[in-house]
């Protein structure tokens, strides 16, 4: 699987550029060839393979910054349960970094809240793709 990833990454580049329909799909396949910190061209800008919950995870590890972190996650959670398409393991990981937080452990708190984050704005793409294509659930 993983080589077939690569393969299809390695032939949508072009001369250190990326040729894709979609900065998703160019996005998606420098992920998938190079993993996160990876930098590629899309249409003349520069952009890093680095989701932007990792941006934000990437700040100093402090009380502040992992405190910050963790209610920016809750906020985002509770904005998909609103839609009623969070993820279960988006409370496991809100409990997780709840936890590291309270020891002391910034740096963990962090990570997690970054991955409880990320997976409450998949929920968030998933419910949106699911109201494009409603229709094509509805058996005729």
């Amino acid at each position: 699987m993983n080589k077939t990833i690569s393969l299809v990454a390695a032939l949508m580049m072009v001369s250190g550029s990326v040729a894709a329909q979609s900065f998703d799909d160019a996005f998606n396949a420098q992920r998938a060839m190079y993993g996160k910190g990876h930098s590629f061209t899309f249409e003349g800008q520069t952009y890093t393979t680095d989701h932007p919950e990792e941006v934000a995870a990437a700040v100093e590890a402090n009380a502040d910054n992992a405190t910050k972190l963790l209610a920016a996650a809750k906020d985002q959670h509770a904005q998909v349960v609103a839609l009623d398409f969070d993820w279960t393991l988006t409370k496991t990981l809100l409990k997780a970094s709840a936890k590291a937080l309270a020891a002391g452990d910034f740096r963990k708190s962090m990570d997690i809240s970054a991955q409880a984050q990320y997976h409450a704005r998949m929920g968030m793409a998933q419910y949106h793709q699911s109201q494009k294509e409603w229709v094509m659930a509805v058996p005729e």
